[in-house]
């Protein structure tokens, strides 16, 4: 029975964040109550012009609960060239050792990549930048490989799977303006120590996606996409 794609391995230990929800001793806590009513705003603002994802992050961590929360990697990886060029480098460096290794050939063989970091731009996508900055990355999947002709490099048949981590929190000293609001880092870090938000992780997996063709000797494959759209959101030119 050939395996199947594993599972989205642990997710990496997140730093510390701002510190142990609600820490903060009561009398400390009036201008955190006064900032979260900013920070409400900020969301709905967000959300109005098209910061969807953004908003939507805010929205959970205001909403105190610490659960896990979704996020897509195919409209991830759509929205952010560079991640989807950061995402093929990845497939590639876990299949290249396996297909490179004879006593694989012509079987199907499961392999999982190691968690490696990567950090979008905010002129690339502000949206992305704001709902998670800096993510973990990492893919799984199944290959065949079938060894090259005279010598030359093997082909391969594979389904796989990318993998994307984040810890929401607010643990730096940046500083963000959404539309005129300005969001720091330690104002948004305190209402999780004041126990009026809550940090949480977010996660998610793609749509199984499928590669057949000729592994190169060097460089990355070129792994299709999911065109995922827009799903009606306001993010949607026909919505």
């Amino acid at each position: 029975m050939a395996p199947q794609i594993p599972p989205m391995p642990t997710p990496p230990t997140p730093d510390a964040g701002a510190g142990t929800h609600g820490s903060q001793p009561i009398y400390s806590r009036a201008d955190d109550l006064a900032f979260f009513t900013v920070a409400l705003r900020a969301q709905v603002v967000a959300d109005v012009a098209g910061l969807t994802r953004a908003a939507s992050g805010m929205r959970h961590y205001l909403g105190n609960s610490g659960t896990d929360f979704s996020i897509s990697p195919d409209e991830a990886m759509n929205d952010v060239p560079r991640l989807k060029e950061y995402a093929d480098y990845v497939v590639t460096e876990a299949v290249r050792p396996v297909a490179s290794n004879s006593a694989n050939h012509n079987q199907t063989v499961a392999f999982t990549s190691i968690w490696d970091d990567f950090s979008v731009g905010q002129a690339e996508s502000e949206d992305w930048f704001l709902a998670m900055a800096s993510v973990e990355i990492c893919a799984t999947g199944v290959v065949t490989t079938t060894p090259g002709e005279n010598s030359g490099q093997p082909r391969i048949a594979m389904d796989f799977q990318i993998h994307l981590f984040d810890r929401y929190n607010w643990d730096g000293g940046k500083e963000v303006y959404i539309l005129g609001v300005k969001i720091t880092d330690a104002r948004m870090g305190a209402l999780h120590t004041a126990g009026l938000a809550k940090e949480f992780d977010q996660l998610g997996t793609s749509s199984v996606n499928r590669f057949d063709g000729i592994l190169p000797a060097t460089g990355s494959l070129k792994l299709p996409t999911v065109d995922v759209g827009r799903g009606g959101s306001r993010t949607d030119p026909g919505r």
